[in-house]
């Protein structure tokens, strides 16, 4: 969204003796040109300036006398009587100073003011770029730099160049900004005001730049909704059925296939995250039956931070060129797992391959209720009464990861023995089968 230049935008003069070599301030404000993106709540600003007349493109920002070069001054410039005191300091030195400012109330009056200051750095120091609490300083004034809010700071783009002249930079969260300053929380149809300025007093002969406040609602220059984030196909830990121990340092394998619409390859390493892990590394690779790449990262599992218990694992990344990845799957999370898993849970892991090392003070941890009995008394008295008893044999675990171990099962077979001689009796074999039998019988030199 631009706001446009206007009859009330107060344009620097130039003195008459050096407007033939200026011609055109690098603190002029032509036009503003912002956009917020809702997806990282941030709100960019560039500020536009008017085309130098000496090199092509626009007037670069900060650059004074408008020679091309923002830390230098043209010696046609201090040569001119009355003027060899002119200073152009380079990046915003000194007194120079450019921004713009924000009315969030609807008061005439800015609330926030961003950018350069006009009080000159400590020192030889870097004159820092700020977003602070604004000063009023009457009508048609730049307004002053407060209590600064380097919460807010995002990144600034000044460079000297002709190729690259404007002032751009970002606000970042800027609705946690905007309900700080209003009590009330930024709406697609909030109203904002933003002006600008721009000036210097080491700039002899020239005024300062001044750009009235402009009313827009967010919604204007909010930009149009990013494609969704990617979300490929995820396995974590499909050696182990999903079971993780974050309690360890065990190795937590995360697959992530491409197809024809996504390589893996484009996946940016230092991007990737699993539940606040970093990867310890990766490898590429092709699987059987499979004409797409798969990639594999390994995480170490006490860095993941995950709930104890059924819970879901969230692989974040984005490729090299900006585009968001994200995949969820459902995983168990068992603390101390190793030593609480028995039977059909300890098969699915391996049978405590992966545990070798186990803490010796979790293992204090770990209750006689993790082991098994051989025998269970139910304190029953009769068959009779036996044969009501019903046994869950499935494992129990609880959303806090406690396993709550039963007995085995065993298989057991029962014979009717003396029903088994009639049924063999009674049993039947096809026509054909019945002929092939007596054919090899025959052969045989059998007899039936």
């Amino acid at each position: 969204m631009v706001l446009p230049d206007n009859a009330l935008v107060q344009h620097p003069t130039i003195a008459p003796q050096i407007s033939g070599i200026v011609k055109v301030s690098g603190f002029d404000v032509k036009e503003l040109r912002v956009s917020y993106d809702a997806s990282d709540d941030t709100l960019s600003v560039g500020i536009g300036q008017p085309a130098s007349q000496n090199q092509p493109g626009t007037v670069i920002a900060g650059d004074a006398d408008n020679n091309g070069n923002s830390g230098t001054v043209n010696p046609a410039v201090t040569s001119t009587p009355g003027f060899a005191g002119f200073q152009d300091v380079a990046d915003m030195g000194g007194t120079e100073h450019m921004g713009i400012f924000l009315d969030f109330l609807g008061t005439g009056e800015a609330q926030i003011v961003a950018g350069f200051s006009a009080i000159p750095a400590p020192g030889d120091a870097a004159k820092p770029f700020q977003v602070a609490q604004a000063i009023p300083t009457g009508p048609n004034a730049a307004p002053a730099f407060g209590t600064e809010l380097p919460q807010y700071e995002g990144n600034l783009y000044l460079v000297n160049s002709t190729s690259h002249p404007s002032l751009e930079f970002s606000i970042k969260d800027f609705s946690k900004l905007y309900q700080q300053v209003t009590g009330t929380a930024m709406t697609s149809t909030s109203l904002i005001s933003m002006g600008a300025f721009g000036g210097s007093g080491q700039d002899i002969g020239i005024s300062e730049a001044f750009f009235p406040q402009q009313e827009f609602s967010i919604d204007k220059a909010t930009l149009p909704n990013p494609c969704p984030p990617i979300s490929p196909t995820i396995l974590v830990n499909p050696h182990e059925h999903r079971i993780l121990d974050t309690t360890h340092r065990d190795l937590v394998r995360v697959y992530v296939f491409g197809t024809s619409g996504f390589d893996v390859n484009t996946i940016d390493p230092n991007t990737v995250d699993l539940s606040g892990a970093k990867p310890l590394t990766y490898f590429t690779r092709r699987w059987p039956h499979s004409e797409f790449p798969v990639v594999t990262y390994v995480f170490n599992a006490k860095d993941i931070n995950l709930p104890a218990g059924l819970t879901t694992a969230t692989f974040t990344a984005e490729t090299t060129s900006g585009q968001k990845i994200t995949s969820s799957r459902e995983v168990l999370n068992i603390p101390y797992a190793a030593e609480r898993a028995k039977g059909y849970l300890r098969t699915r892991m391996g049978y405590e391959s992966a545990y070798k090392r186990l803490n010796p003070a979790a293992k204090s941890e770990v209750t006689a209720s993790s082991s098994t009995s051989a025998a269970v008394n139910v304190g029953v008295a009769s068959r009779q009464a036996a044969q009501a008893l019903r046994v869950n044999y499935a494992t129990q675990v609880s959303r806090t990861g406690t396993t709550t171990p039963v007995l085995t099962p065993r298989t057991v077979v029962s014979v009717n023995r003396a029903s088994a001689a009639s049924q063999a009796q009674e049993s039947k074999v096809s026509r054909r089968l019945k002929a092939s039998m007596d054919s090899y019988l025959s052969q045989a030199g059998g007899a039936r």
